[in-house]
């Protein structure tokens, strides 16, 4: 599987029309191998800085992919 820090910023460069971050970072952890508890915890990243920060999911990703 690929780093944990790669796979936010591929959610966000392969998301699709109309597709959230948590729908796109789910289906490139399937891609990869990942399990669900991968999810979990790299979604609470992502909304513990969203909530931190008062930015959307999309923009916490971005900023984790670039951290």
């Amino acid at each position: 599987m690929r780093a944990q820090r790669d796979l936010p910023a591929e959610a966000v460069r392969d998301l699709q029309k109309g597709e959230s971050v948590e729908r796109a970072l789910s289906r490139i952890l399937r891609r990869y191998g990942g399990t669900y508890e991968d999810y979990v915890r790299i979604m609470g990243e992502v909304r513990d800085l969203a909530n931190r920060e008062k930015v959307t999911t999309f923009e916490a990703a971005q900023r984790l992919a670039q951290a």
